[in-house]
């Protein structure tokens, strides 16, 4: 190539190309030439003020580059580095809360007796993959903590006592009041939804949702009487009552009755139909027989959640 072009056409060409002025084109033959003929290149280096160098705008171009590459490979492994850091952390935090710092756990269950002042509590995490670490008491409430089960600690069973002296304490739903006596989460839940008036079927079920009357007795649909008092609600059995379980069957449907009777303001009675040995068999229990049954009326129960749970304890409702 060198001997293709002049050094005469070459020299004429070097200010151009030393103030990159010259095209692409142009660029590959000087270079070509420069690299070929050391006379030229010695001009070029006198030019330019680089001596020593063939091609310094390609050399500064090659060191820009590797040192941009150079960067963007440190800043790569410093993300790397954050990333897998961010990771160790995270996972140690994981690992410290779930089997040293421990958790609040809530499906456990327990059992409450109260004596002499104090509260005795024993209880056991149902889940097997956790263990008890500890508990607190915060704002009147038992709060269990577990951690996961290890080789350290695969104890699900606790025990504790507690003063009542210091006040009220909430267990597992159950209030435990300071003279001894329980209220259970049951009893609570009924209060809270007590209904004023027969006519709101959804506070209906709710309340034989939480007396467990399908769990225990079956399906049902239902028919309310609302026209004229009595008011009244109906629940239609839907499976068969074998004649010999008719009597056990009566005797818990009297219970719930006296129940939703106490925790429905303006209910006068209830009825339940079932099928049995053929027959169609329908029961009512009314306000009277209810009050006769407690001795008291059975509307006072639902005065408060101790009330309500004096009326469970007296109806067998467990």
């Amino acid at each position: 190539m060198r001997n293709d072009i002049p050094c005469e056409v070459i020299e004429d060409l070097l200010p151009l190309y030393a103030d990159e002025l010259t095209q692409e084109k142009t660029n590959e033959v000087m270079k070509e030439h420069l690299k070929g003929c050391e006379s030229c290149r010695i001009k070029y280096e006198n030019m330019t003020g680089q001596i020593g160098t063939i091609d310094i705008k390609e050399e500064a171009s090659r060191k820009e580059i590797d040192y941009l590459k150079k960067i963007r490979r440190k800043n790569r492994n410093k993300i790397v580095l954050a990333a897998v850091m961010t990771m160790f952390l995270g996972a140690s935090v994981v690992l410290f809360k779930f089997f040293i710092l421990g958790f609040p756990v809530e499906n456990y269950q327990t059992v409450a007796e109260a004596s002499g002042g104090r509260l005795k509590i024993t209880g056991e995490i149902n889940d097997e993959n956790q263990a008890f670490k500890g508990y607190e008491i915060k704002n009147g409430t038992l709060i269990i903590y577990g951690t996961r089960t290890s080789l350290f600690n695969r104890n699900r069973q606790f025990t504790m006592d507690y003063d009542l002296k210091l006040g009220d304490i909430f267990v597992n739903g159950e209030l435990v009041k300071s003279d001894g006596t329980i209220i259970s989460k049951k009893a609570m839940e009924l209060f809270k939804h007590k209904n004023p008036y027969i006519g709101g079927m959804p506070k209906n079920s709710a309340l034989a949702g939480i007396l467990e009357i399908y769990q225990n007795l079956g399906s049902f649909t239902n028919e309310l009487q609302t026209t004229t008092e009595p008011y009244g609600w109906t629940l239609h059995f839907e499976q068969e009552i074998l004649p010999a379980n008719q009597l056990k069957f009566d005797s818990m449907m009297e219970s719930y009755a006296a129940a939703l009777l106490s925790l429905i303001e303006n209910c006068g009675e209830i009825t339940w139909t079932y099928g049995s040995g053929g027959q169609t068999i329908t029961k009512t229990y009314t306000l009277q027989e209810a009050d006769k049954r407690l001795g008291q009326d059975v509307k006072s129960f639902s005065a408060s959640p101790e009330q309500v749970q004096k009326l469970l304890d007296l109806l067998n409702i467990k």
